[in-house]
């Protein structure tokens, strides 16, 4: 007999008035990954409970690095225990992207696995640019499991960036060990704002990198890890807080969002462009935003190419309007934990709404409000935590399939709702 299938009930009201967001994962597994390689110890304040970042710091101390908790901050102590030869990322993209061109300076032989939906998520990336560099490369059919040979070398490269952008973070922060200086060209880059991350954690623990518009890295070798002389403190997460976001401007109440950096580089601050869009206004209060939704949402187009960790959400905003949104960028959707565009299609026309797929792009015709159903959310928690927000517009509320799914990047999401569950 199967496991029944766990579904949340959810009907999400208009009475939240303040939350607080999450800490960013995107900037913590890359600050794990630094200290790992580092020099000497690094203190970290706001390391997230999130399934990828926990999997981060299993891959760490795998690498031989030892964790002291001190409540909210913890101390990492590279290169102090064991070094394992098996690595496991769990479901994290991010964590597989960083460690396969990482993990050579360990000057060992490993096999990297995972589990759930990143093992639908193909990897022959590595397979075609990784031998020239010095890595011997082996996959299960372009799949995880991933074995790594050899150590990687520095030299001039030229690899494509139109896939995922993680890819080439992962080299930005293993090429500054290398012996050789690097130039690393990228064509069709994209997602830079999550570069601009990478080069920002680098600069904290003293790695050089000289950005040319995004088109080439010229990267120094035999650089060194240096934490900062003080803690490192991990900013909100624009990700997470988008969906508060979309709800505050749903909700006609508005919403106090607190732990968000005005000037964040983080892609998804590009929700704040949306606000403006459809007519709604922000208010900061130094690191507190406030959502003030018009009275009446206007229709909008945007490119979230560069952002498609949106996609979900703003779809669900767009179901709130009266008219036709347009989305651009569907072609960053497919290799996500799910196919994002198809799921949406799918999903959001059980509920009433006619989402209709051209070229790189979603036209949703939104009518204000949706159906009651019950949502398969396909183990991927962007598309969970969508159709909570947008149960808001419903008359009896959403199930939702798999809703532990959130755990991935936002363990407390439930929590911060106002949830009504049935057996």
């Amino acid at each position: 007999m199967k496991p029944r299938r766990l579904s949340k009930f959810i009907h999400i009201n208009d009475t939240i008035q303040t939350v607080k967001a999450p800490t960013s994962k995107s900037i913590g597994q890359r600050v794990l990954f630094a200290a790992a390689l580092a020099n000497t110890s690094s203190k970290i304040l706001g390391i997230n409970q999130s399934d990828d970042v926990q999997n981060i710091l299993k891959i760490i101390t795998q690498l031989g690095a030892e964790i002291i908790w001190e409540n909210e901050q913890i101390t990492i102590l590279p290169k102090k225990g064991k070094i394992a030869y098996e690595l496991s990322v769990g479901e994290s993209g991010l964590g597989t992207r960083l460690s396969v061109p990482i993990v050579s300076h360990f000057n060992k032989n490993y096999t990297i696995t995972g589990t759930g939906t990143l093992l639908n998520r193909p990897m022959h990336w590595f397979k075609k640019y990784l031998p020239e560099m010095g890595l011997k490369v082996q996959l299960n059919n372009n799949y995880l499991p991933i074995q790594v040979e050899g150590k990687l070398k520095g030299g001039n490269y030229t690899v494509d960036g139109n896939l995922s952008s993680q890819y080439i973070s992962g080299l930005l922060m293993a090429l500054p060990l290398c012996a050789e200086d690097s130039v690393l060209q990228v064509e069709n880059a994209v997602s830079t704002p999550y570069i601009d991350i990478t080069i920002a954690v680098l600069a904290k623990y003293g790695i050089s990198i000289q950005n040319n518009d995004y088109l080439s890295y010229h990267i120094k070798g035999k650089q060194t890890y240096t934490p900062p002389l003080n803690t490192f403190t991990i900013e909100g997460d624009f990700s997470g807080a988008a969906c508060w976001i979309v709800y505050g401007l749903l909700s006609k109440n508005g919403i106090t969002i607190e732990n968000l950096n005005p000037n964040s580089t983080q892609a998804d601050i590009a929700i704040l462009k949306v606000v403006h869009l459809v007519g709604g206004k922000i208010k900061w209060e130094n690191n507190t935003l406030k959502i003030i939704p018009p009275e009446v949402l206007k229709p909008f187009e945007f490119n979230a190419e560069n952002c498609p960790d949106l996609f979900p959400v703003l779809a669900s905003l767009a179901a709130g309007i009266q008219g036709k949104s347009t989305i651009f960028g569907t072609e960053r959707l497919r290799y996500k934990e799910s196919d994002r565009a198809t799921v949406l299609i799918e999903e959001f026309a059980k509920l009433g709404l006619t989402i209709k797929a051209g070229d790189n792009v979603l036209k949703i015709y939104g009518e204000g409000n949706l159906n009651s159903g019950q949502i398969n959310s396909h183990k991927d928690h962007r598309i969970a935590m969508a159709f909570a927000i947008a149960s808001l517009l419903t008359p009896h509320g959403l199930y939702i399939t798999d809703p532990e799914c959130v755990n991935k990047s936002y363990p407390n999401f439930w929590e911060a709702t106002i949830v009504n569950l049935k057996p």
